[in-house]
C-alpha cells in the first residue's frame, strides 16, 4: 500500500466509526424552579400599599361604595357601613366595616410596582371608641383585617391570604408631629409580621 493511500484510508475508517456511535442525548435541562412567593419584605410593602391607598382620604370613613383610582391603573371599590352609638359611658363610639376590592390595580409601594386583585377582597372591621392619652383626645381604634388578594410582580404572581389585628389610636386634633400610632399584627401572605400603621392614621371623623 503506497503511502499516498493511507490518508483516504484513515479519513474513511474515521467517518465509518462515526457513523457507527450513537449519538447521546443531552442530559434532560432540569425542571425550572417553581414559582415563588413574595418575601416578607415584599408582603410588606403590598400590605402598606394597598392600606395606603385605603386610607388616603383625609376623611377616610365614608359610607356606602367608593372607586378609587389606581396610581398606575385599574380601580380599588371601597364598601364601608358605619354604626355610630353611645357607650354606656356616654362617650361615643362607632363601629366600622369595609371591603376593599381591588380590580387589576397597579400600585408602586416601596420600590415595587404590584397589580393587585380581590380574591375575593379584604375586609375591615374596626371599633372606634373616643378617650384620653395625657392632655390630648384620641380615638382608639382595635378590629381586624382579613381576606385574601391576588397579586403580580415582574414575572410573578400568587395569592396573599391576610389574617391579624389591628391597635391603633389617633388623634381627634390634627397633629402632624404625632397623629397617631398603631400596629398590624397578624401573617401577610404566609408571613408572620408586625406593621406600624403611623403613617395611615388621620384624625377621623367622629360623633361630640
Amino acid at each position: 500500500m503506497s503511502a499516498r493511500t493511507m490518508p483516504a484510508i484513515a479519513l474513511a475508517l474515521a467517518l465509518a466509526a462515526a457513523c457507527d456511535d450513537s449519538p447521546v442525548a443531552p442530559a434532560d435541562r432540569p425542571p425550572p424552579d417553581p414559582v415563588e412567593g413574595l418575601t416578607a419584605e415584599e408582603s410588606v410593602a403590598l400590605f402598606r400599599g394597598i392600606t395606603r391607598l385605603s386610607f388616603a382620604d383625609a376623611d377616610a370613613l365614608h359610607p356606602g361604595s367608593l372607586v378609587i383610582e389606581c396610581p398606575k391603573g385599574g380601580q380599588m371599590e371601597l364598601i364601608e357601613t358605619i354604626e355610630e352609638f353611645q357607650a354606656d359611658a356616654g362617650s361615643p363610639e362607632m363601629d366600622v366595616a369595609f371591603t376593599i376590592l381591588p380590580t387589576q390595580c397597579q400600585l408602586r409601594s416601596e420600590g415595587n410596582l404590584f397589580t393587585v386583585d380581590g380574591d375575593p377582597s379584604l375586609r375591615v372591621d374596626m371599633h372606634l371608641e373616643t378617650g384620653t392619652l395625657g392632655f390630648r383626645k384620641v380615638v382608639y381604634i382595635t378590629g381586624t383585617i382579613t381576606g385574601d388578594l391576588n397579586w403580580q410582580l415582574h414575572l410573578r404572581s400568587g395569592a396573599c391570604p391576610v389574617a391579624g389585628t389591628l391597635d391603633a389610636w389617633a388623634s381627634v386634633v390634627p397633629d402632624y408631629d404625632s397623629h397617631g400610632s398603631g400596629y398590624f399584627t397578624g401573617s401577610v401572605c404566609g408571613h408572620e409580621v408586625k406593621i406600624d400603621t403611623s403613617e395611615l392614621l388621620q384624625p377621623p371623623p367622629f360623633p361630640s
